[in-house]
């Protein structure tokens, strides 16, 4: 298990490389001048040639890679010319706000797609099933952005249940902390759980007309039993495949939905980023994000040990 961990990690650092390639002159090569952008038309030359000094756009954009590549490889991400701060610091203040956001929406999606895949799964051809399947075609198909609006205007406007936007820190107050949290995240979290839910339910009904779920009916073990202990286990790496690429999904709903919502999280710093120019923080941005893939692709795939005993990594 330990040299698939490691092979996994070294197959990583390709694709790392290939994704700061990318973003960085995806970013780099934007038309206008960065300078400009950041501190506006009626700047002064000095301060415009100083700003075009400290962030090296002076220099060729090739040298400019290689020079932001060691700079990050030390742990220096850039200096944000708006904020006066490191890069870094600037994503780890934002980052406690998508981290809640994201643990907040995942278990909403868990919570509500599985037990309703299992329900539906379980008794295919039925109330329950047809429920299910319409919840699920519902929440895949309605986009993020709209379930949003509709529950501010339901939730926030209507009965005042949820603030509209804004945030509140955790430590300032736990209970408006998560009043501030919730429209957001089940903005987030009804499409994963409508995808976990249809999944469940799919590989549910294809592992109950399996032999040895048959022999277990056959020797008088209680429904719930077979479903849980032996059906539910095998039908869980599918909906784990599907989970793990579910975080790429949920990285583009933070872009949105914290727009939205006005949540100082990593997903309104990046769209803030791109349209104020601030080049450096949507280049460590992008690659905190493909870093953050990776490791929960890498995390999924070992579980299937875990899942299915069969399953062994050399």
């Amino acid at each position: 298990m330990t040299s698939y961990i490691v092979q996994r990690l070294l197959a990583t650092i390709p694709v790392l490389i290939l994704i700061s390639l990318i973003t960085f002159f995806a970013v780099a090569l934007l038309p206008g001048d960065q300078a400009i952008a950041l501190l506006g038309l009626e700047a002064d030359v000095r301060q415009l040639e100083a700003v075009r000094e400290q962030l090296g756009l002076n220099r060729p954009v090739v040298e400019r890679y290689f020079h932001w590549v060691y700079d990050a490889l030390q742990g220096d991400l850039g200096h944000s010319v708006r904020a006066d701060r490191a890069v870094s610091d600037l994503i780890a203040k934002r980052l406690q706000v998508s981290l809640e956001l994201a643990i907040l929406a995942t278990l909403i999606a868990l919570t509500i797609g599985i037990p309703l895949g299992l329900l539906a799964g379980s008794r295919p051809n039925t109330p329950f099933d047809y429920g299910g399947t319409t919840f699920a075609v519902l929440g895949a198909a309605i986009p993020d952005f709209w379930l949003a609006l509709m529950l501010i205007l339901a939730f926030a406007v209507g009965f005042g249940w949820f603030p509209a936007t804004g945030f509140t820190p955790f430590l300032d107050d736990p209970v408006e902390n998560l009043r501030s949290l919730v429209l957001p995240a089940v903005a987030i979290g009804t499409g994963q759980a409508a995808v976990l839910a249809r999944q469940t339910r799919a590989a549910l009904v294809e592992v109950l007309r399996q032999d040895y779920v048959r022999t277990a009916y056959a020797k008088g073990l209680p429904g719930r039993a077979v479903i849980l202990r032996h059906a539910f286990r095998n039908a869980l790496i599918p909906v784990v495949t599907v989970f793990g690429i579910q975080v790429s999904t949920v990285v583009a709903g933070f872009v949105i939905i914290e727009s939205v919502f006005n949540l100082p999280g990593v997903g309104k710093l990046l769209v803030d980023s791109v349209f104020q120019r601030e080049l450096q923080t949507v280049q460590a941005i992008g690659i905190m994000l493909a870093v953050g893939v990776a490791l929960t692709n890498l995390v999924v795939d070992v579980s299937y040990a875990f899942l299915d005993p069969r399953i062994r990594y050399a």
